[in-house]
């Protein structure tokens, strides 16, 4: 078969193919300087700065400084097991770094222990206020006088920490309850006394009845007064992390007045914080052995 020969490639062509090669050579040759320059670079040490991090290997191992914040790392406290060996770890060491970790092994039961009183006080709210209990302990102003047949009528509680940092330590818990008597209480005095009423009423958390004011007239014999009905009870369970201790302040709690207790952190448990609950619904007449009464000097 016949046919036109290819014609053949011409000095142009050839230039151009000779010229793309000498590139491709001077390229690698150029990349090839700089991958051992680099590589040279790399080789020497390098300098010493603050954001200069170690290189890593499967057996580098990373050494945790001493002052870290435990707190951000500790998992001792979902663990008790964890939490004995780091006592005795401290113990052992002594001086006072063993005495700093074991205060702050305190510190973080007795926060420990406030968060359960919460939690404990959070279901024990909305259970009662659910329940209404009657509560048929007598609140007395004085002889004649007293508040009986009380209703529950609502309760809450409400906590705070030491400050908004997120590992901050519980400062405090407080539970309020709200009584009410069936009528408001009439209490008679004599003028001379009236002061001194004003002051326990404020001091009891009371009011007198829709705003009235004492009645009677100037330096009358009696003086007639209408309280309202609305009897508060309030609980403040406060940290004491230097005595690693709870002190509890309360008012109205068995009957009129402001009453404190101590309890130890160790003490704070689920059966004082059951006994207590019963006593607040008058499902007891005796507050928890765990709370031991101590002296209250007002500050009003």
């Amino acid at each position: 078969m016949s046919g036109t020969p290819p014609a053949p490639a011409s000095t142009t062509d050839d230039a151009d193919v000779e010229a793309l090669l000498a590139d491709i050579d001077s390229s690698l040759a150029d990349f090839d300087n700089r991958l051992k320059a680099e590589m040279a670079a790399w080789a020497k040490p390098a300098p010493k700065s603050a954001t200069t991090l170690p290189s890593l290997s499967a057996n580098t191992e990373l050494a945790v400084p001493d002052d870290t914040d435990a707190q951000s790392i500790s998992t001792t406290e979902a663990s008790p097991f964890l939490a004995e060996l780091e006592r005795a770890a401290a113990i052992q060491r002594g001086g006072s770094d063993g005495d700093a970790v074991e205060r702050e092994i305190r510190a973080r039961a007795l926060h420990e222990a406030l968060g359960r009183l919460f939690n404990f006080f959070n279901a024990f709210c909305r259970h009662a206020n659910a329940l209404a209990p009657a509560i048929s302990r007598p609140y007395r102003l004085d002889a004649q006088t007293a508040f009986e047949n009380l209703q529950w009528q609502e309760a809450s509680v409400r906590y705070r920490l030491q400050n908004l940092r997120e590992q901050s330590l519980m400062d405090h818990v407080t539970l309020t309850i709200r009584l009410a008597a069936p009528s408001p209480l009439e209490v008679i005095r004599r003028w001379d006394q009236v002061d001194q009423l004003r002051k326990e009423m404020h001091i009891f958390s009371l009011r007198e009845h829709d705003g009235e004011d004492f009645a009677g007239p100037p330096k009358a014999e009696n003086v007639r007064v209408l309280v309202a009905c609305d009897l508060p009870v309030q609980l403040t369970f406060r940290a004491n992390y230097r005595k690693d201790r709870v002190d509890l302040l309360s008012r109205n709690l068995d009957g009129f007045g402001i009453a404190a207790f101590t309890c130890p952190t160790a003490a704070l448990d689920q059966r004082l914080l059951d006994d207590l609950g019963r006593f607040l619904i008058d499902r007891s007449d005796k507050l928890p052995a765990g709370l031991q009464p101590v002296h209250f000097r007002s500050q009003l």
